[in-house]
């Protein structure tokens, strides 16, 4: 009865976090846009040309880059955040899963990058870490922000084609995020869970970005994967040159974060 007892309080406690998180994060916009600016940081001109060229790859390859400028995420750590926008706006298809988001709260000078289970392989962790420290990263430190988001999204669209290469001796900074190292933990998890008088369980989970505890691995992994951000319309592919929206992907690949 105790052990039922404490399975009931911390799904409670997931389902009151994730409310509350879900508050903190902007709807979808309508229309659907890829290149998404809520801190009025860019020019028209500068969304527009970034919403060409993001248009164009989705048209192309079905793949959906965005972009999402916050001033801030109220206290919620970045990675998190863009987890939680990824699934809320479903980026990328349903089908691929090959969505990935490039956040940037301004205010809080951090930023990550948050990749589909689909593009995992070509979107490493260490590619994504190169890309914000070696390209982003450096053009935000001197306020060239436009610079260091069409360049950063340049290199995603390359490594998402295979043609970035990352340096051999960057440290990805990051604790993996395979569905198996998932399943491993979350077998450990409940194992430690329901172990007769087992409470100690003070241990920590190292997530992609190696802060998460075991019961928010558990938790955002099972929301994610659970097809939640389905049953949206196809985005992209269309004739009219404009974005067609969001296609349901949920994430789950990993990614990186960074801060200047």
């Amino acid at each position: 009865m105790n052990t039922i007892k404490k399975i009931y309080f911390f799904g409670l406690l997931l389902l009151c976090s994730a409310f509350a998180l879900a508050q903190k994060i902007p709807d979808r916009p309508v229309p659907a846009k890829l290149v998404n600016d809520f801190s009025n940081t860019l020019t028209p001109d500068q969304i527009q040309t970034l919403e060409n060229k993001l248009v164009a790859l989705d048209d192309a390859t079905s793949t959906q880059i965005a972009v999402v400028i916050v001033q801030s995420t109220n206290g919620v750590t970045i990675a998190d955040y863009n987890i939680e926008l990824m699934r809320k706006w479903g980026v990328g298809t349903a089908k691929n899963n090959n969505g990935v988001i490039l956040l940037i709260a301004k205010s809080d000078r951090k930023l990550d990058i948050t990749v589909g289970y689909g593009l995992e392989g070509a979107l490493t962790d260490a590619t994504a870490k190169s890309i914000i420290d070696d390209v982003i990263v450096p053009n935000f430190k001197g306020n060239d922000y436009y610079r260091g988001i069409d360049q950063g999204t340049d290199a995603i669209v390359q490594a998402v084609k295979g043609e970035y290469n990352t340096p051999r001796d960057k440290s990805t900074g990051s604790g993996g995020s395979g569905r198996l190292i998932f399943f491993i933990f979350l077998i450990i998890f409940l194992f430690l869970l329901t172990r007769k008088g087992g409470g100690g369980n003070n241990g920590t989970f190292m997530s992609r970005r190696g802060q998460r505890g075991i019961a928010d691995a558990v938790f955002w992994n099972t929301i994610l994967n659970s097809g939640g951000g389905g049953g949206w319309s196809g985005g992209g592919g269309g004739s009219s040159g404009g974005f067609g929206g969001f296609g349901g992907g949920s994430g789950g690949g990993g990614g990186a974060s960074g801060s200047w």
